[in-house]
């Protein structure tokens, strides 16, 4: 689906959660971009990921046969967010006269040149031209260049007299055959090509001296003796029904695109961002970037004019609304909506835009209650991915934060999922919570949440554990890595929930940092960076807010 994604038009609306995403933020977000697509024709509703999917999510995806999310690290805007129009191009045998009638006709300043299979060679625009024209002085030969007869006679509007030799291809020197008799056939040199009037005499002579190609101007006669003679000798006579200065022109004109166009194109892909666009446009000598796709082909022109409207990525924001939570980026974007249960936090907008946030259990229910609020249908899957999500958020509805909602939607869901709640319940804890195999970097890290209270910077991660012995087996290297991610990240608190749901007796919490606003939050002693709640936690409604009220008794 990522390639799709990258070739999308800008109607699409990222649906996205915080990152280090758990089950409840992408379960809400797939759920809620199926609702919105069933609500909302002019747009496409994609669900996103702002981090790797943890293994409980993974597991969830897998059981309803549902796509994961598309991977989103930043929501800076990107090429793939613009409309891009199809381009014009040209291939390199055409000539220079097509593209001057092409900039004229369709108003363009630029036109790429591509091979057979649409790759990029380079770029011809008006100041090639303008340059052309300025440096040649003198007609040039074609022997570098060769021109294809069927191009100089459609130039020309001329027409072929004679052509024994089955010329299709013209090269060697052009000249203007205006002189004195003697001082022309002074220059001639054998395979030249001559351009000349009704002059029958040197006509005859340049065929002798070696001519490769005659072009009559004016439309003016060739005698046959002219014509005979050229037969004899193999040499190609053409009639042009221009003046001699206009034809030697239009002679010019004939070579191929590849002769004048430049190599030296700034390109982008769908992932560049319009930032680095606009540096590309701006340093470019032609003012614009030609946009190449995942085989390098050309789908689109980016110019100066493309760039003056503001680009941004529309993003509907799920179990979150806080800038430290949010992906990468996310004040260059459009926010279109925000669908939470936790306090309000920092992300501003600049219009006016829905937010829905109540304080239940989980994200799924919310967006569970809007699917049954207007009449949709629920398919088993995404019932089943809803369901996974409350039952995640609020441990099997146990925490504190578990309210008749929760437990409503939960229940409504397990019938539209076919799936009996308590077993599936059980099997859900069973296949998410372990520590074994799981790095000690992402037992700390997978649902890690930032805050600001107070002045303090709090890190908390909260995991469930059916074995204790798992997690104290490994006790050393999971604090190395809070040690660690305190210090690089500058937290004064970095606190690791540790919750066994089949026991429900309370919660070991580890610390590192500044472990008494721990001990004054909840009247423990901190040893050995360890101490115990006799209370099954919920983050956002019972450990975040007694840490914020001991901060603001110190």
């Amino acid at each position: 689906m990522e390639g799709e994604f990258f070739q999308m038009k800008s109607n699409r609306v990222l649906v996205i959660g915080h990152r280090s995403p758990d089950s409840d933020s992408v379960c809400a977000a797939i759920g809620y971009a199926y609702f919105k697509n069933l609500l909302d024709e002019a747009n496409l509703y994609v669900p996103c990921a702002a981090g790797p999917l943890n293994h409980e999510t993974a597991y969830i995806l897998e059981n309803f046969g549902l796509e994961p999310p598309v991977r989103i690290d930043s929501v800076a805007a990107t090429v793939a967010d613009m409309n891009l129009n199809k381009p014009i191009s040209v291939s390199p045998g055409n000539s220079i006269l097509d593209i001057t009638h092409q900039i004229r006709e369709k108003h363009i300043r630029s036109l790429p040149v591509v091979d057979a299979d649409n790759r990029l060679l380079g770029i011809v625009d008006t100041l090639d031209l303008a340059v052309f024209y300025a440096e040649r002085l003198e007609i040039e030969g074609m022997s570098a260049n060769p021109v294809q007869l069927s191009l100089l006679i459609s130039a020309l509007q001329g027409k072929v007299l004679a052509n024994t030799g089955k010329v299709t291809t013209l090269s060697g020197d052009v000249f203007v055959a205006a002189s004195h008799r003697g001082t022309t056939l002074k220059r001639v040199k054998a395979g030249n090509i001559a351009i000349l009037g009704d002059r029958s005499d040197v006509q005859a002579d340049l065929i002798r001296a070696g001519c490769s190609a005659l072009i009559i101007t004016g439309d003016h006669p060739v005698s046959e003796n002219v014509l005979e003679l050229a037969r004899q000798e193999r040499v190609l006579v053409i009639s042009s029904p221009h003046r001699t200065l206009a034809t030697a022109k239009l002679v010019m004109l004939c070579q191929p695109v590849s002769s004048i166009m430049s190599r030296n194109v700034p390109v982008a892909g769908f992932r560049t961002t319009i930032s680095e666009v606009k540096d590309l446009v701006l340093e470019s000598e032609c003012r614009c970037a030609m946009v190449l796709d995942e085989d390098d082909r050309l789908v689109g022109i980016i110019t100066r004019s493309d760039l003056l409207d503001p680009i941004q990525k529309r993003v509907v924001l799920v179990d979150h609304n806080e800038i430290s939570q949010a992906v990468a980026d996310i004040e260059q974007a459009d926010i279109m909506e925000i669908i939470d249960h936790h306090r309000l936090g920092d992300i501003s907008t600049i219009k006016p835009i829905n937010v829905y946030n109540e304080p239940v259990g989980s994200t799924c229910t919310i967006v569970a209650y809007q699917l049954c609020l207007h009449q949709m249908e629920i398919t088993p899957e995404i019932a089943g991915a809803l369901l996974s999500g409350i039952l995640s958020d609020t441990l099997l509805l146990t925490l504190s934060t578990t309210t008749e909602k929760d437990y409503a939607m939960a229940h409504r869901l397990s019938a539209l999922a076919g799936l009996n709640l308590a077993d599936y319940g059980k099997e859900l804890l069973a296949a998410s919570i372990t520590a074994k195999g799981i790095p000690a970097r992402e037992i700390v890290t997978k649902d890690f949440k930032e805050y600001l209270l107070v002045g303090k910077k709090i890190g908390v991660n909260q995991i469930m554990v059916l074995d204790e012995s798992e997690i104290a087996a490994r006790e050393d290297e999971i604090r190395e890595e809070m040690k660690q991610l305190c210090h690089t990240g500058e937290y004064n608190l970095v606190a690791l929930l540790i919750t066994n749901p089949l026991l429900g007796k309370g919660e070991e919490i580890w610390v590192e940092g500044e472990k008494d606003i721990v001990e004054k939050a909840f009247g423990v002693k901190v040893e050995d960076g360890k101490c115990f709640v006799p209370e099954i936690l919920s983050r956002k409604k019972d450990f975040i807010p007694r840490i914020g009220m001991a901060l603001r008794r110190r």
